[in-house]
């Protein structure tokens, strides 16, 4: 009678068996909670874990980045100062070169916008008269740019005056000459 009565609806069992019912359904339930709640922490963990590992690579990365850049300005110091110690056997005195000094002169006024119309070496040194037409931005980007290194030219004399019939044209007459090896070599003893 006994096997009857609980086979039959949870309702009709004696207490006791519908408190076991009752007691094992919330334990289930709960154990459910939990294991759901765990599982969630856990994928957080491992995205947290995912995300330590990415910052790790990057910190490695940013670190790499700059031992490189330190190394790459080192390298640029060391090719600056052999720029320098270069520029002395390029512009010697006793190697007259005015093609390379028209060279630079042609390029440089190309590049601004200006024509050379006059180009005249002078004998014994590295100078020449030059005469430049353009406009006054362009010529005074001009001087600014032959005379930094490398191979810089020093300007004796500069005379800039309008163009006749036109006021957005000037012409430019200077003197140029290169500096000594001396001079520069000097220059480069001296402390700062």
């Amino acid at each position: 009678m006994k096997r009857a009565s609980l086979r039959t609806h949870p309702a009709h069992w004696p207490r006791p068996a519908r408190l076991a019912l009752y007691l094992l359904t919330t334990l289930a339930c709960a154990a459910s909670g939990l294991l759901l709640a765990v599982e969630e922490l856990d994928e957080s963990r491992q995205s947290a874990q995912r995300q330590q590992q990415d910052l790790r690579v990057q910190y490695q990365s940013a670190l790499s980045q700059v031992a490189l850049r330190d190394g790459l300005q080192s390298r640029q110091t060391a090719l600056e100062m052999q720029l320098v110690a270069q520029q002395v056997q390029l512009w010697r005195p006793d190697q007259q070169q005015p093609e390379l000094l028209h060279a630079k002169l042609a390029r440089r006024a190309e590049e601004h916008g200006l024509v050379l119309t006059s180009f005249q070496p002078q004998p014994g040194k590295l100078s020449a008269t030059i005469s430049l037409r353009g406009k006054h931005a362009g010529l005074l980007r001009f001087v600014e740019q032959v005379s930094r290194p490398p191979m810089p030219v020093l300007f004796e004399n500069l005379e800039i005056t309008s163009e006749r019939g036109t006021q957005a044209a000037l012409l430019m007459k200077a003197t140029v000459s290169a500096p000594t090896g001396n001079a520069k070599s000097a220059s480069m003893e001296s402390p700062p």
